[in-house]
């Protein structure tokens, strides 16, 4: 009878000691909103778990010494996917191409929410264009698009110029009115913008949902692409 007692503590002993060496399951959350639910050992990130960002990006997969580790998932706040494998940190193994390249240690601030100083910059820089297209201005609001936006496949930049300034100076008079919706940060310099535009001239009008993507440069704030929602 004592054989038996002695061999259950040891039992009793034996599955505690596998279950300290696994990761429980536990919630982290920092100042900046953002929260880890999943694996934790000794106080690191361990196996399977998942990374809420204030802005609404996530990560899925799985870590290793508090750092991602092995298949993994960036889910964007508009639903976009980027799948991959990661060693100690980095992706190494994208399975698609337009994988964000972030700095996998930075990720928690440059997806965070932009604050207030941020977006009053992208706002004035839009607020700008809107007012140089009102006052009929091609030069100043030209000024106001990158060098590197993003023009329709097969067209030049000097086209797509002149068919701007055509839609400018044509009419007799623009009215232009923008309604911010949001503000998503899609890599640490670049920012999506929702918007509702309302235009109105004596030759045309017209109600639209768009996305103005502005990347941070060293003029300010430039719009670097732009399309219909």
């Amino acid at each position: 009878m004592r054989l038996v007692f002695f061999f259950l503590i040891f039992i009793l002993g034996f599955k505690q000691a596998v279950q300290a060496d696994e990761p429980s399951t536990q919630t982290l959350a920092w100042p900046d909103g953002t929260r880890y639910v999943g694996g934790l050992q000794d106080q690191m990130r361990q196996g399977q778990g998942t990374i809420y960002w204030q802005d609404g990006t996530r990560f899925v997969g799985t870590f290793k010494d508090n750092l991602r580790h092995g298949p993994g998932m960036m889910i964007l706040p508009d639903g976009t996917t980027y799948e991959g494998d990661f060693d100690r940190g980095r992706l190494i193994k994208p399975e698609t191409e337009s994988a964000p390249t972030l700095n996998p240690d930075t990720e928690p601030l440059t997806l965070a929410a932009l604050n207030n100083d941020t977006i009053s910059a992208i706002t004035n820089t839009l607020d700008l264009w809107a007012a140089a297209w009102m006052a009929q201005n091609p030069d100043q609001y030209l000024s106001l698009y990158s060098d590197n936006f993003e023009l329709a496949e097969g067209q030049s930049r000097n086209l797509w110029e002149m068919n701007r300034r055509e839609r400018i100076l044509i009419p007799s008079y623009i009215q232009l009115d923008l309604s911010y919706e949001s503000f998503t940060p899609i890599t640490p310099n670049k920012v999506d913008v929702k918007l509702r535009q309302s235009y109105r001239s004596d030759r045309y009008r017209e109600i639209s949902n768009k996305v103005l993507t502005l990347q941070s440069e060293p003029k300010g704030w430039r719009i670097i692409g732009e399309r219909q929602r």
